[in-house]
């Protein structure tokens, strides 16, 4: 019973709080931030409210909602876990006579409150209040960022009390694997089916993990599974591959959901007939451009570490050379093997013939990743933060990787195609001679480029 009390004494007052530090912080410059994100919120909510009520064709206005929904679920899951994770802790101390579920439930209740999540809700809000007769398809958006938020809450529970192999996490992986399915097949007959799943399943497993993991939700098990300890998987790994995905994954991250939720779109947008309207929108997801434009185009400049000790001991060998290709060689498979499942399993056979152009572009973009990486690189400061992953590179590489990708998609004719790859594999000897022979200046300028 000294429960009730104590929560209803403290969860006000520290809802209250919370909500004041977010919406209305003390800092001005703070609070121009915070303004300025629900200023933006609330601007596309009334431009989606407006767009909802204008005469756009049905099939448009769906594909619409349906790529909307699609970006709603992916922010408001990886909210919490870019630019770091951010682990779940006690909001109240041990001594306080209040249960490790009631805690539990103090912590989602605060963690519910972002700014972030509040620009997404309150332009929803807008947007339902003017384009009543879509009341049911954003309110449904709406349903979308609670069941998200439910499941990023679930995931960094079990991640900071360690709980990796727990068995709820097969059901979380079922959730996300309905959600990606319903966000890659809009056609699907079970489309709706799906629908209701995302929006339901979330908060039954928090139920399940607030009746089951309550009572562990202490200091004693939190700091057992407190996210500085090293992953087990990672630790398995090789020293230069576990530095490289320390790195890059957040990028990799993005540019895979950006793969999955466009060609997800880019299947409402087929003809019967099987031929694309909108070619110049798929192929920056179906080619492996994204990784190469942030990560591989620079890799020396990511793993400025390794490369710098690198050269400094015994300067530009083959061995340099090989840690190039095993760190992004199977990158660049894994996102081409992806783009192949995805097209077989979400686009009739008679586009199937753009699967030649994987193997293309893998020599062709491996080939502006090894120039870029050697003679265009720079040091990388920012690593996690989305909007500074477009510094991290030369923007004449990742202009030019955008170039030959859009060549090999765009080109009509095969010939003029394999002979652009050609061109680029072959310039690549070139620089492998010169790194075969530890030339002086190219040792000397990347020392320098990666800020070494």
């Amino acid at each position: 019973m000294a429960n009730q009390p104590t929560l209803g004494h403290f969860l006000p007052y520290l809802l209250r709080r919370r909500l004041l530090a977010v919406v209305w912080p003390a800092a001005g410059e703070e609070r121009v931030v915070s303004m300025l994100l629900l200023g933006t919120g609330l601007l596309y909510g009334g431009l989606l409210g407006a767009i909802c009520n204008s005469d756009m064709k049905a099939a448009t206005l769906q594909g619409l909602l349906l790529g909307l929904n699609g970006v709603l679920f992916t922010s408001t899951l990886l909210i919490d876990f870019m630019p770091s994770f951010r682990a779940v802790q006690r909001p109240l101390p041990e001594h306080f006579p209040v249960s490790g579920r009631l805690n539990l439930v103090t912590a989602f209740l605060l963690d519910f409150i972002s700014l972030r999540r509040f620009a997404f809700v309150f332009g929803l809000l807008l947007a339902l209040a003017i384009a009543q007769r879509l009341r049911l398809e954003i309110g449904f958006s709406l349903l979308l960022i609670l069941s998200a938020t439910a499941t990023s809450f679930n995931l960094r529970l079990l991640f900071s009390l360690g709980l990796w192999r727990h068995p709820v996490v097969v059901l979380h992986l079922i959730s996300l694997a309905a959600s990606g399915v319903w966000l890659a097949l809009p056609k699907a007959p079970y489309h709706a089916a799906l629908g209701a799943i995302m929006a339901l399943l979330p908060w039954v497993l928090w139920g399940v993990q607030l009746w089951w993991l309550g009572r562990f939700f202490n200091a004693r098990h939190l700091i057992a599974g407190a996210p500085e300890r090293s992953i087990r998987l990672l630790a398995r790994l090789a020293p230069e591959s576990k530095a490289y995905l320390l790195k890059v994954w957040v990028p990799l991250l993005v540019s895979l959901l950006f793969k999955i939720v466009l060609m997800g779109i880019c299947t409402t947008l087929v003809e019967t007939n099987g031929k694309m309207r909108t070619n110049g929108m798929l192929y920056i997801a179906f080619l492996p451009v994204l990784s190469f434009t942030y990560i591989n185009n620079n890799l020396f400049g990511y793993l400025m570490p390794l490369a710098a000790n690198e050269i400094q001991r015994i300067g530009l060998t083959p061995r340099i050379l090989k840690l190039y290709f095993r760190l992004a060689l199977p990158v660049v498979l894994t996102d081409c093997l992806i783009s192949a499942v995805l097209l077989m399993v979400l686009f009739p056979s008679s586009v199937w013939d753009v699967l030649w152009l994987l193997p293309l572009s893998v020599g062709a973009l491996m080939s502006v990743g090894l120039w870029a990486s050697f003679c265009h690189a720079k040091p990388v400061k920012k690593t996690k933060e989305l909007s500074a992953m477009r510094n991290n590179t030369s923007q004449l590489m990742s202009a030019a990787s955008v170039l030959v990708a859009a060549g090999l998609w765009f080109l009509p004719w095969w010939w003029v195609r394999v002979a652009i790859v050609t061109v680029l594999m072959a310039s690549v000897w070139l620089l492998i001679s010169r790194i075969r022979r530890n030339e002086g200046s190219l040792r000397r300028q990347l020392w320098s480029s990666i800020g070494a």
